[in-house]
């Protein structure tokens, strides 16, 4: 994809629009100087991303922003910025049947969008030897817009200045279609300072390392040593974890027997109490038939006694107390009934006896089996004891002594490493800290030659017939003609030869569909050449190359599109043909220059007409 310029406009309130309207191939604006030429270019650098604003004219004074449109691939464009500066608001156009244009605000930087519609979206090219990146809008303008200064620069076409290398790789990118993304980088100063800081630090962690080793010991050496203390440690703790084993499985008997001695002594004690409880129970029955048996003989006595009146009031018996009370057979009957219970109360006591002496039977068999497992149980103490007692250790150090010694082993070892991955880190460093001197060689023989060939061509029909050899220099990115390079031409020369140069690259880069903006703008390729003050020798009068020039210009037809700023006279029959842009710099006679000519006083008594009366009517 390329664009194609159509209108740049400026605007302002209550101004009348300037604009220049572009031709699809071509378009020549021509005028003398201080008639607003290099102003267009300049317009288009600051409209395409550039940052220095247009020169101030008192022209411009009104007028707040500028507007560019463009086309590219059946898309219009509108590119709209302010004078006061700012960024660049960016829209796309759609036109209606009736021819209603209506934008629409896209969000995207102009350099970006600009580097994605001439093909170079992606592509990686070196900005130095040690960083690539994309394609800028800076390339772009720099390599197709030329403003009239850099037409004649004595300074290469790539510049000067850190851009340089990325200058260069991008005209390789537009000569050949390949960017630089297979380039291997060198490291950069920083990175090299970096790796000198790091190789520094290397061989100090070296020396600290050196230092924590005996001079008279080897590697070989501290492996055996610890070979053999690991050894000694491995049969140690085989040793111990055979007797834990032992040691466990008598733990294990010892809290079985734990056990059954406890479940033996609860139930032992179960019974015990139960026995005190039985022969506390006996006891009251005890008691219970000594109670009755006191109150049976009390009961006979009463029965025994005779019945006599009160010795104080001398009132018989049946007159003092309830006559059934007197009855004959009441105590019999109390006393059957004592006899009644105390018969039940030995019967259960009876049956009391037999259950005691099962549970005193039971108390001794609980207390045998308790002393029997409380003797087992002693006896396996007693194993463990001694089994613990009779542990010895069968060598001639301690599991301490060679623990530590294995730690210091260990860090000799560690020290050993150490020194082996620093030397190792060392060697890599000192081979990573040297900058090998790298020439780059791009190949573009065969598009070198097309492009040179193509600006040979145009030479010629420009009317430099003497011209027999052009070639391509692609370090330099620059033509050499006749076996000399540009830059040892004149001013003049050198403005010509730059712009076949650039416009032979715009027809191959084009045809060859690489990555290529699509229009190139050249500020006064003729100018320094017809200067008629200048001393450069000219093989070809300036009125041949003139006429010869703008002749080609109503030629071309692409592919892309030229736009042409200069002072020249054109021959009236080369204008019919390609309709230039004319400014005549004066006021009042054709279009003056880019913005209108408006006439002063008018302007001044429009304004006084705007402002208040004084009139106290």
């Amino acid at each position: 994809m390329t664009i194609e310029l159509t209108r740049l406009i400026a605007e302002g309130p209550g101004k009348v629009n300037a604009e220049i309207i572009f031709g699809a191939q071509r378009c020549l604006v021509r005028g003398p100087s201080d008639s607003g030429k290099s102003y267009i270019r300049d317009c288009l650098w600051y409209l395409l991303g550039g940052d220095k604003l247009p020169k101030p004219l008192p022209e411009a004074e009104g007028y707040l922003s500028l507007t560019l449109q463009f086309k590219s691939n059946g898309i219009e464009y509108e590119v709209v910025r302010a004078f006061a500066g700012g960024g660049v608001a960016v829209y796309t156009v759609a036109i209606s049947e009736n021819g209603e244009r209506t934008r629409n605000s896209i969000d995207r930087d102009i350099g970006e969008l600009l580097v994605d519609l001439s093909g170079a979206g992606g592509k990686q090219i070196l900005r130095s030897k040690s960083e690539k990146g994309n394609v800028t809008g800076g390339d772009l303008r720099h390599w197709f817009m030329l403003s009239q200064p850099m037409v004649i620069s004595e300074e290469p076409t790539s510049g000067s200045g850190f851009s340089k290398p990325q200058r260069v790789s991008a005209f390789h990118l537009f000569l050949t279609g390949s960017d630089d993304a297979a380039v291997e980088l060198v490291k950069s100063t920083a990175e090299v300072e970096q790796i000198k800081g790091q190789l520094g630090s290397a061989e100090d962690g070296l020396r600290r390392a050196m230092t924590g080793i005996p001079p008279d010991v080897k590697r070989v050496e501290v492996i055996d040593a610890i070979t053999r203390v690991d050894d000694s440690l491995t049969e140690m703790n085989r040793q111990y974890d055979a007797r834990a084993t032992r040691l466990r499985e008598l733990r294990s008997e010892i809290s079985d027997a734990a056990r059954e001695l406890q479940t033996t002594e609860t139930q032992r004690d179960h019974c015990a109490a139960m026995v005190e409880r039985f022969q506390l129970l006996d006891l009251k029955y005890s008691s219970d038939l000594e109670r009755l048996g006191a109150t049976n003989e009390g009961v006979a006595f009463f029965q025994s006694l005779p019945t006599t009146p009160c010795p104080l009031c001398g009132t018989s018996v049946e007159q003092q107390i309830d006559p059934k009370q007197l009855k004959p057979n009441a105590p019999e009957k109390y006393r059957v009934a004592i006899a009644a219970e105390a018969e039940k109360i030995r019967a259960l006591r009876k049956g009391l006896l037999v259950s005691l002496e099962h549970e005193i039977s039971r108390l001794a068999s609980m207390e045998r089996s308790a002393m029997s497992v409380k003797l087992v149980l002693e006896q396996l103490e007693q194993r463990e004891t001694a089994q613990l007692a009779g542990i010895r250790v069968e060598f001639s150090a301690d599991p301490k002594t060679l623990a530590v010694r294995r730690s210091e082993l260990s860090a000799q070892l560690n020290l050993f490493d150490e020194i082996e991955h620093l030397n190792a880190e060392i060697d890599r460093l000192k081979k990573a800290k040297i900058i090998r001197k790298t020439p780059l060689n791009r190949e573009c023989g065969a598009s070198a030659n097309d492009v040179a060939d193509y600006a040979k061509q145009i030479l010629n029909d420009w009317g430099f017939l003497d011209i027999v050899t052009v070639t391509l220099d692609g370090g330099e990115c620059d033509l050499v003609i006749n076996g000399r390079p540009r830059l040892s031409y004149g001013a003049g020369k050198r403005g010509l030869f730059l712009t076949a140069l650039l416009v032979a690259l715009l027809h191959h880069s084009l045809k060859m569909g690489y990555p290529h903006l699509g229009v190139i703008v050249i500020d006064s390729p003729l100018k320094a050449y017809a200067d008629p003050t200048s001393i450069e020798q000219r093989e070809v009068t300036v009125s041949t190359v003139t006429d010869n020039f703008y002749s080609w210009l109503s030629q071309w037809n692409g592919p892309g599109q030229i736009v042409i700023l200069e002072n020249e006279k054109i021959l009236d029959a080369t204008a019919k043909v390609l309709a230039p842009i004319q400014f005549s710099g004066v006021n009042g006679s054709g279009r003056t220059g880019f913005y209108p000519f408006q006439d002063q006083s008018s302007i001044k008594t429009s304004a006084d007409d705007n402002l208040p009366s004084n009139d106290s009517n």
